[in-house]
């Protein structure tokens, strides 16, 4: 009888072999990103009483943003905090894409099943994803370090650091790997992991901003507590890697007692009948993307809230500190520069809603389910449209849902009714730049469907231009290049109505040219 575990070796190397490129994408993005940070902060903070400044500035205020980063007088702390912002976000991420790649999705295109019909172990396939996504984090961790060799900063802490990235990664990557074996589709399992990523995101901030224990129910917060630039501690990591350790375990004993193919928690079965309504293209359409913009708006709103009640502890940490108060008082756009970057920040995750919506589009194509559809007489143009229109309607619901939760909760917090009107609209001018990526991923679709995913590559490195791009020294018209950039800073200034025509033709050009290319190109394109 073949052991459990048999295959496993085999199903590495498949691994390596077949997601190779995107693993070490990721790991050649984020690695590099860190490095420049460390080489921009080196030079802008290149002397002690410029370090102290800098801890002095942004200590308190972008805590619910950060985290509570230790250290902050050092070059080593600088670099953390500078870079916390995109690691809360990219780690999960990272791990749900590379771990939901590798587990739920190669079992919804039924090579799982193939491969435990020879001489496979059942655990083989789960295992097999844990250790490749495992590696990949040791790589980061390892590309990090070494990145830290060009820069002065504490050694030791520099090893604690990248040890509590890895250590993170692991977390999530074995908390996906349990979720793709309770659901049993892989958006589901993308749906599930997001919403987990952002309620330990909320946990983080909530606990950091409070000092208080919240902060060891996230493992971001544990990633934090680590305090590898401070007093360095190595009791969150052993939290870290026991917890990614029995949630593997758990991922195990569940893949051994749940059918191939199939979930713990069985899909919900639809009607004998469709309605006319679900039967209607439309109807169809809003159906297939009605749970995932339900779980995004859920989402957005939550975390949203969660930092419009916050606004007031970080002006009154802003206010306890006298030079800090005085600058307050000489530039009151200090508090509106927060809500503009937490505005984008919306803009941020309406784009990736679209993005990962419309990726399933190429599911649809590659299983075989869109051959079917345009067989019963259906045009490629209306099947294209129709689910473009729902993906960029509901994008925009994210975008204003997010940010008038945002506005409320703000005006609540700050006692200033008169500023929720003024947010919503400033948030509101982030769907032009929503709708650009909508755009480009349709785009990618109807012309190059396997580049379609180069469109996420785009974004991120939008993201990173519009959040890191004072750090990384951009100048101001460089940082207009993203789109989330090009609509102007309201709040704190005008808005660029020439970047928003700019951006609104853009969209417009991509969309028929997708449509135009989908028309003309063989279903399915390999």
């Amino acid at each position: 009888m073949n052991s459990a575990f048999a295959g496993t070796g085999l199903l590495v190397r498949i691994a390596l072999r077949t997601g190779w490129r995107s693993a070490a994408a990721w790991v050649l993005g984020l690695v590099s990103l860190y490095l420049l940070t460390g080489v921009s902060i080196a030079a802008l903070y290149d002397t002690p009483e410029k370090l102290a400044t800098y801890s002095a500035s942004l200590g308190e205020a972008m805590v619910m943003l950060n985290g509570r980063v230790a250290g902050l007088d050092t070059l080593g702390g600088v670099m953390m905090n500078e870079y916390a912002f995109i690691a809360s976000f990219a780690i999960p991420v990272m791990a749900i894409a590379l771990t939901a790649r590798s587990t739920r999705r190669e079992e919804e295109t039924g090579r799982t099943e193939l491969l435990l019909s020879a001489r496979t172990g059942r655990l083989a396939p789960v295992t097999a994803a844990l250790v490749v996504v495992g590696g990949v984090f040791l790589l980061l961790g390892a590309g990090i370090w070494a990145s830290t060799l060009a820069i002065p900063v504490d050694r030791t802490g520099a090893a604690f650091y990248a040890a509590s990235i890895v250590a993170t990664g692991w977390v999530y990557a074995a908390a996906t790997a349990v979720l793709a074996q309770v659901v049993a589709h892989n958006r589901t399992v993308w749906a599930a992991g997001m919403t987990l990523a952002g309620l330990t995101l909320v946990l983080r901030g909530i606990g950091d901003t409070n000092e208080n224990w919240v902060s060891w129910t996230s493992p971001l917060g544990w990633h934090g507590l680590v305090r590898p630039f401070g007093d360095a501690t190595a009791l969150p990591l052993v939290v870290a890697v026991g917890t990614a350790g029995a949630l593997s375990a758990a991922a195990l004993w569940l893949s051994g007692r749940r059918d191939v193919g199939a979930g713990l928690v069985p899909a919900r079965t639809g009607a004998a009948t469709a309605s006319r309504w679900r039967a209607s293209e439309l109807g169809g359409a809003v159906h297939q993307h009605l749970g995932a913009l339900i779980g995004w708006t859920i989402g957005v709103v939550a975390l949203m809230t969660m930092y419009g009640a916050l606004m007031n502890v970080v002006v009154e940490a802003i206010m306890s500190n006298p030079s800090l108060a005085a600058f307050l008082v000489e530039s009151p756009a200090l508090v509106d520069s927060l809500v503009q970057m937490l505005v984008v920040f919306v803009g941020i995750l309406g784009a990736g809603f679209a993005l990962q919506t419309l990726g399933g589009l190429r599911g649809e194509e590659t299983s075989g389910r869109l051959e079917l559809d345009l067989a019963a007489g259906r045009s490629r143009w209306s099947w294209l449209a129709l689910h473009t229109a729902v993906v960029a309607v509901g994008a925009a619901v994210v975008v204003v849902a997010g940010s008038a939760a945002f506005a409320l909760s703000t005006s609540i917090a700050l006692d200033d009714p008169d500023s929720m009107g003024r947010i919503v609209a400033a948030g509101s001018w982030q769907v032009p730049p929503v709708l650009l990526f909508v755009g480009l991923s349709v785009a990618l679709f109807g012309l190059v469907p396997r580049m379609q995913a180069l469109a996420w590559a785009l974004f991120a490195v939008s993201a990173v231009v519009t959040f890191m791009g004072p750090t990384l020294r951009l100048t101001e018209s460089q940082m207009r290049l993203s789109p989330f950039g090009a609509v102007g800073r309201a709040p704190v200034g005008p808005v660029d109505t020439a970047g928003v025509a700019v951006l609104l033709a853009l969209a417009a050009v991509l969309l028929v040219a997708g449509v135009v290319g989908f028309r003309r190109r063989d279903v399915p394109r390999t």
